[in-house]
């Protein structure tokens, strides 16, 4: 025991001294080759140096690939596919529009107004994607959404009868709009049908003095008039497709059949008013 404890107090001595030779004599340090490791490090090439950066997307690009802007550009591929769009058809599109726009004024208030609809008014324009890159995109951004994709299919079909009749160009986008974004058979089935009795059995006439109620208007307003009664109504009935609150109302039952009555007086009126020019 007693040699170990002269080894151990030997052992702190010998640390002790070269300690103490270390304080003392600054110049027996190791040195730092500071200037080897500088001109390492001026030869180390970034490898992400030259990598293009990603680029932030333009408020234009954030809408047309979010839900509501694909939404529009699904609407535009439905209103080019037959040429021809009826003033009902037309209006509905527009307040479908209107609608996303204050969505889209919710959800960020760097936006302005006229600029929202600017933008997607000029995606209702230029859309050139095909329809199944768009449902295929609708779709990642509606998983778990089976509602909200129901209902569009079926605001999709309401504005393809708005003319009273569904188009084959039409009938085949609605049909591959349901399947990429798997609507049941039976769910599809049934919209389908619906439309289909609805307008099979819509044989709806109104006398001219009817036509001038139904609007609010008289015969001695002007034609302009009563655009702005029929737009104004047409507002008031359109399908909305955007709150939660309406996935389980019936298109038919709640819209279209009052939007059908609202567009066959306008349309006997307009009818009288070239007659009467």
């Amino acid at each position: 025991m007693e040699i170990l404890l002269l080894v151990t107090i030997v052992i702190l001595a010998i640390a002790f001294i070269n300690f103490k030779d270390y304080l003392n004599h600054p110049h027996k340090r190791p040195q730092i080759d500071s200037q080897g490791d500088s001109q390492d490090f001026n030869q180390y090439q970034n490898p992400y140096k030259n990598q293009p950066q990603p680029q932030e997307l333009s408020r234009e690009d954030k809408i047309r690939e979010s839900e509501y802007g694909l939404i529009v550009g699904l609407l535009a591929k439905l209103a080019q596919s037959d040429g021809k769009v009826c003033e009902l058809e037309l209006e509905l599109m527009e307040n479908t529009i209107i609608d996303i726009g204050d969505a889209l004024m919710l959800q960020s208030a760097m936006y302005q107004k006229d600029e929202i609809l600017g933008i997607l008014h000029k995606i209702f324009e230029t859309t050139t994607q095909s329809v199944e890159e768009l449902t295929t995109r609708y779709a990642e951004r509606t998983k778990g959404q089976y509602k909200n994709r129901l209902k569009l299919v079926e605001y999709m079909l309401s504005l393809a009868y708005a003319d009273g009749k569904l188009g084959e160009n039409e009938r085949e986008i609605i049909l591959d709009v349901a399947a990429y974004l798997e609507i049941e058979n039976a769910d599809f089935n049934a919209l389908y049908d619906a439309f289909e009795k609805f307008y099979a059995n819509n044989t709806q006439t109104k006398s001219l003095q009817e036509s001038y109620r139904i609007l609010g208007v008289s015969e001695e307003d002007s034609m302009e008039q009563i655009k702005s009664a029929y737009k104004k109504l047409v507002r008031e009935y359109h399908p909305d497709i955007l709150h939660h609150k309406g996935l389980d109302e019936s298109i038919i039952e709640k819209y279209t059949e009052k939007l059908q009555e609202i567009n066959v007086a306008y349309e006997a009126i307009k009818a009288h008013k070239n007659i009467q020019k």
